[in-house]
């Protein structure tokens, strides 16, 4: 079941938002702080920028809020479409463990400036969506994935036939657990996705000791133990660039997940063996991850590519941590996905991006 809701209207030359959002975060870096009048007329002036290029109708694309039903739960998306000629390639896009949908938008426009669609989604128990608020289970992301593929193939304006999924983290596990059961995925890119347990064995030992006593303490009360995850896991940096480490390491709605991480519920963020059955994938897969990845170490991309035994590509991108679609080369992600989508889901498409 899809409900859709508004349609917004989004001009893209190359993606305005992309081009000049990024041009005017590094201006106003620039400023000083105290400059507060100065700050307010450089943000006048990208309104105003943006709304010339809107009134222009360049590459006009549409933006859709949808709501999906994933075993009797509501999820919130949405989806992206780029202006083409007929019905388009499209990508599901999955976040990690504790994000949302709104991370991936400047992807998604990047994308659809391109004539790629994609379909963003909150995943179970995130964002907007319904859930045991922020629970990783597996089993509900691949149905969530699967669901996003139902609406996507009913879209007038999305080939069926050509549908491919993007995830991070624990979405990167979603997907890729998705493909060995779901025909109608025909591409992957997975962005340093979660797929075995990859902390350190004093960390693993600890972190199981509290499963333990969460599983313990559901069994009692019902009630999973929430724990702040935050200050547990102490100094580490989930994104390369200091500055985009600290904007996602302050955001409250960030924060929240993590200083309220609920055990059992999201041992999966961490706990998977999904690297033991990759073998048996069979569409084209493309692995991109962060050389600084603080979380998950690039030696597991390697392994991961290794057990892949699919049309496949390894990406390690220097200078780029663990949130590779937010850190200093996410261009780079961006670029990639692109060209991977065109290359296995648009026959003669030519790369726009050499």
């Amino acid at each position: 079941m899809a409900l859709q809701g508004r349609r917004h209207l989004i001009g893209k030359f190359d993606s305005p938002s992309y081009v000049l959002g990024n041009f005017f975060r590094s201006l106003v870096r620039l400023i000083p702080a105290r400059a507060v009048v100065f700050r307010t007329v450089l943000l006048k002036f990208q309104k105003v920028a943006l709304g010339k290029l809107l009134a222009k109708g360049m590459n006009v694309i549409s933006r859709e809020e949808v709501i999906i039903d994933s075993l009797g739960v509501r999820l919130s998306a949405t989806l992206f479409l780029g202006e083409t000629d007929g019905p388009s390639p499209a990508l599901i896009v999955c976040h990690g463990a504790g994000e949302f949908k709104e991370n991936y938008y400047e992807m998604c426009e990047y994308l659809a400036g391109h004539g790629l669609s994609s379909l963003a989604v909150d995943m179970h128990g995130h964002g907007a969506s319904g859930g045991e608020r922020y629970h990783v289970n597996i089993d509900q992301w691949v149905s969530d994935v699967r669901v996003a593929a139902d609406f996507l193939s009913r879209h007038p304006r999305i080939d069926g036939g050509r549908i491919a999924a993007f995830g991070l983290s624990s979405g990167g596990t979603a997907i890729l657990e998705a493909a060995l059961m779901d025909p109608r995925i025909k591409a992957l890119i997975a962005l340093d996705a979660t797929v075995r347990n990859s902390l350190p064995m004093g960390q693993t030992l600890f972190f199981k000791l509290l499963i333990g006593i969460a599983k313990i303490k559901r069994l009692l009360t019902g009630k999973d133990w929430r724990i702040p995850l935050l200050k547990l896991s102490g100094a580490l940096h989930v994104a390369s660039d200091p500055e985009v480490d600290e904007r996602f390491q302050s955001n409250p709605k960030l924060q929240e997940p993590f200083m309220n991480f609920p055990l059992p519920g999201a041992a999966q963020a961490f706990f998977v063996d999904t690297i033991s059955r990759v073998k048996s994938i069979r569409v084209p897969t493309l692995v991109i991850w962060g050389e600084d990845d603080q979380v998950d170490p690039p030696q597991t991309a390697r392994e991961l590519f290794a057990a892949l035994t699919c049309p496949k590509d390894l990406q390690i991108i220097a200078g780029n941590g663990h949130l590779g679609h937010m850190d200093r080369h996410r261009t780079k992600v961006f670029e990639l996905t692109a060209e991977w989508i065109l290359q296995h889901l648009c026959s003669g498409a030519t790369n726009a991006f050499a």
